[in-house]
């Protein structure tokens, strides 16, 4: 088989299997995101197969890989709407620290790396070319200072 025959039934399969995706019930814009995962996976594996085993193998591999998006999809929407859901106003919730109390205690260059990446919305390497630090440098402040301002709100509600 040459080539151009074998790009040609690759392309023909991709056509089909968004079909086949979008019959199931899979939206226009995932089916085409779904059949570009599998494609990767496939050149990733680096997998010989004749054509005729390849198809139904992509359509098995294509479907699972949906039905995983669908389940990370569904979890996300859940945890949205079990911890991100207004708070009613007459509700018995703890009062929560003042934000300037949940800093206290906060280096001054802490502080500054928050604005700059909470604040002002610069990602890790123009924070990091800002400070004179490698990017995973900044990166691992970050993760510090959340683990910092975690233990201390987890202390708070606790006592």
């Amino acid at each position: 088989m040459r080539l151009n025959q074998y790009e040609n039934q690759l392309a023909q399969l991709t056509v089909d299997l968004r079909h086949y995706l979008v019959h199931r019930g899979v939206q226009p814009e995932t089916a085409e995101d779904i059949c570009q995962d599998v494609f990767i996976k496939l050149l990733e594996m680096e997998l010989v197969l004749p054509m005729s085993e390849l198809r139904p193998y992509i359509y098995r591999v294509a479907w699972t890989t949906y039905l995983d998006h669908y389940r990370r999809t569904r979890r996300y929407h859940e945890l949205v709407a079990a911890y991100l859901r207004p708070v009613e106003e007459g509700s018995e919730t703890e009062p929560e620290l003042p934000l300037a109390d949940q800093l206290e205690g906060v280096s001054p260059q802490e502080l500054q790396l928050l604005l700059l990446r909470y604040d002002q919305d610069l990602p890790l390497r123009e924070i990091a070319v800002r400070l004179g630090i490698k990017t995973t440098a900044a990166k691992m402040r970050l993760h510090r200072i959340h683990r910092k301002l975690e233990k201390k709100m987890r202390r708070h509600k606790n006592e």
